[in-house]
């Protein structure tokens, strides 16, 4: 009888234990404001081509001191996630940084997936954020926007955060060829020049008018 109550005894303490530990971690994530997240989105995705700046202090602190594996209670997959991705960018195994980025190719999808699944396996937004500062400067930056974007639209710690229009992130990727053109013949001539850009689409299909790789 003794050792049935102790066992009792030590499963109330294990279960108000779990239960003080995920209350904590709703309350912080409940005092993350929603204005908060939109900030950390769109910091995140600022010159998402080059490293995140001093200025953006929380990201560039997790970018340098972030351990995506150090603890696993973070995660609700007990970070299997994290660590299949930490060991492929540790291995280099994802692709490289400034190289071009196509869903249509394999490998590249299989990389953004990779942070998409550690994104939605995050119990926290602080999680998440960190994750993705992280990993933000160790995958390639088209993989790592894909994730984001996709990551946000799904995860309900995401809610009501908007997702600023990728031309706006990516603007290179919906110059036309007319603008290229220009632009390569200015820097060959070394002539400074202005170039006009208007619809990269059909201009006379509205939801047609902005064209990727057009």
């Amino acid at each position: 009888v003794k050792s049935s109550l102790e066992m009792k005894g030590f499963a109330l303490i294990v279960l108000l234990v779990a239960s003080s530990s995920a209350w904590t971690l709703f309350q912080n994530d409940a005092a993350v404001s929603c204005a908060q997240k939109q900030v950390d989105v769109l910091h995140l995705l600022y010159k998402v081509h080059a490293p995140i700046p001093s200025k953006h202090a929380n990201l560039k602190d997790a970018t340098d001191n972030f351990n995506p594996i150090a603890d696993t209670s973070i995660y609700s997959d007990d970070g299997a996630a994290a660590k299949a991705l930490h060991k492929d960018t540790e291995e280099h195994k994802v692709l490289g940084k400034h190289h071009y980025f196509s869903l249509f190719n394999d490998k590249h999808r299989h990389d953004a997936l990779e942070l998409f699944d550690v994104l939605m396996s995050c119990k926290s937004w602080a999680c998440a954020v960190n994750n993705a500062a992280y990993f933000r400067d160790r995958i390639n930056e088209g993989a790592f926007t894909y994730a984001l974007y996709v990551a946000v639209r799904h995860s309900p710690i995401a809610h009501n955060v908007v997702l600023p229009p990728l031309y706006e992130i990516t603007p290179h990727m919906f110059t036309n060829s007319e603008v290229i053109n220009q632009a390569y013949s200015a820097k060959m001539t070394q002539t400074p020049g202005k170039f006009h850009m208007d619809f990269t689409g059909s201009e006379n299909n509205k939801e047609q008018r902005v064209a990727y790789f057009g």
